[in-house]
């Protein structure tokens, strides 16, 4: 076997790995949404994803294991360094109702995902621990970083950016959460969120304010 054909190989190995491991996390999403986190198991996992119940110990060491892999899905906090950095040359409320539009369209679709993740966070130390450091923590300091920049333009009026930043993280999570308790008016008029939010917020936030 030549040089190129073990790396035409060795990339469809690893291609078909990612496909699999994914495949087991959609199972996971499925089962523990329908059953929750201590009511689902392995073998009714295994089943879903169409692979033996050893298989999925090659990807995952146990069931909190594929939830903190479910939470990896649903932060994709990798795109978001991207997302601020290009952000740094434009309109601060464009860029937060356009972000915001897409992260509350990316729930929509993964709502079963959060669903199998919120309830647990809470009760298991590890999962807090590591969505929080991972996570919390991570965007915190990038979304920060932003607004900081936009302070010293002239673009945001001087506040705390810690607590801003964790305010308005906070009234997103918040929402997130009466939409998942099925909150009528908030799923009905779901994609109005972002733009109202902002509304709201940049009332307060315009450098033109005065009083």
């Amino acid at each position: 076997m030549n040089d190129s054909t073990q790396g035409r190989s060795i990339s469809r190995r690893d291609r078909l790995k990612r496909d699999r491991r994914e495949c087991i996390l959609d199972a996971a999403e499925a089962v523990f949404a329908r059953k929750g986190f201590h009511g689902a198991t392995i073998r009714e996992i295994a089943h879903l994803a169409d692979v033996a119940d050893g298989t999925i110990y090659n990807y995952f060491d146990n069931k909190l294991d594929m939830l903190l892999g479910i939470m990896g899905r649903v932060t994709e906090v990798k795109r978001l360094p991207s997302e601020l950095k290009q952000a740094l040359q434009g309109d601060v409320r464009d860029f937060f109702v356009a972000a915001f539009h897409d992260r509350t369209h990316r729930i929509e679709q993964g709502e079963q995902r959060l669903q199998a993740i919120l309830p647990q966070v809470p009760v298991h130390p590890e999962l807090r621990n590591q969505y929080y450091e991972q996570h919390v923590r991570r965007i915190a300091t990038l979304l920060e970083r932003y607004v900081q920049a936009q302070v010293e333009s002239g673009r945001i009026r001087q506040v705390d950016v810690p607590l801003t930043v964790r305010m308005v993280h906070g009234m997103f999570i918040g929402l997130l959460i009466l939409r998942l308790l099925g909150d009528e008016p908030l799923r009905d008029r779901w994609e109005e969120v972002p733009d109202l939010l902002a509304t709201l917020i940049f009332d307060g936030l315009n450098p033109d304010t005065r009083g």
